[in-house]
């Protein structure tokens, strides 16, 4: 029996990159899914593909922004009318990555001075350069998104005493990244809202767990423009296994996390990473 057997799961931002795969795999592993993305044609593309495998809801794709409250709530109610209540698993995996333009030529000055054999003097300053709009978007999104579709997951979870909830968070939330102040904030409080949220619902059965993925091979990189080659020649050159992350391996891992083989995970980070962080 597929470890997904009549689960009934939902994954947000999932119109390409991680959250696709982790769609898909959820659907050939048994569940039927729904599926959210800001973008209408990229959710209606995954939609169209849930529905080839059969896996499909027919609540249709659930497009809009993860930081509107009031969206995410009407998500929820179509979502549990269509499925007569039901939540087995959530997927927090909504979000973007965001480098400004001067902040990402300065990376790119750094990436020539250490090829140079150093030493690295250019000062990426950042953080002082960054706008309020460019910080509280960047919360909005991962950390507010989390929490409103979490809230309104748990409405139904709670009830049935059962479920999963999967947030994605990243190893800037770990370690931190120099330059993106704004993620790596914003992913570190995922892992701490992970962890508390999962003190809080254990007893009533919701087992609650966070991904903390290095980098992977996804449009997400793409912020990097014409430097991707480079710095992620330099990335894999920094990573254990040697190469970078692919998504079908982030998959896998929130496939094991929603699956029976996770039962006593709980308040745990997950970090598929080659090794990047150790």
């Amino acid at each position: 029996m597929p470890d997904l057997d009549g689960k009934i799961a939902f994954v947000t931002g999932a119109g390409s990159g991680l959250g696709r795969e982790i769609a898909l795999t959820f659907a050939r592993a048994g569940a039927r899914v729904a599926v959210n993305d800001l973008r209408a044609a990229a959710a209606a593309a995954v939609q169209e593909e849930l529905a080839v495998l059969g896996a499909a809801i027919s609540c249709g794709p659930l497009v809009g922004d993860v930081s509107d409250s009031a969206r995410v709530r009407a998500w929820f109610e179509t979502l549990g009318q269509t499925t007569g209540g039901r939540l087995d698993v959530l997927v927090n995996n909504a979000g973007y990555a965001d480098v400004d333009p001067e902040t990402h030529a300065r990376m790119g000055r750094q990436i020539e001075e250490l090829a140079a054999g150093g030493p690295v003097v250019t000062a990426l300053d950042a953080t002082r350069r960054m706008t309020d709009e460019r910080w509280t978007r960047m919360l909005a999104v991962h950390l507010n998104g989390t929490f409103f579709c979490t809230r309104e997951a748990l409405g139904l979870m709670v009830p049935a005493r059962s479920g999963r909830i999967i947030n994605m968070a990243s190893i800037a939330g770990m370690t931190g990244i120099a330059g993106v102040t704004h993620y790596s904030a914003a992913k570190g409080a995922i892992i701490a809202f992970t962890k508390a949220l999962a003190r809080e619902v254990g007893p009533q059965g919701i087992l609650v767990n966070a991904i903390a993925p290095g980098y992977i091979d996804t449009p997400l990189l793409d912020i990097m423009g014409d430097q991707r080659e480079m710095q992620t020649a330099m990335i894999a050159l920094q990573t254990a296994v040697g190469r970078l992350g692919e998504a079908r391996e982030i998959a896998a891992t929130a496939l094991f996390l929603a699956g029976p083989g996770a039962s006593y995970f709980t308040g745990q980070v997950l970090s598929p990473n080659g090794g990047l962080v150790i």
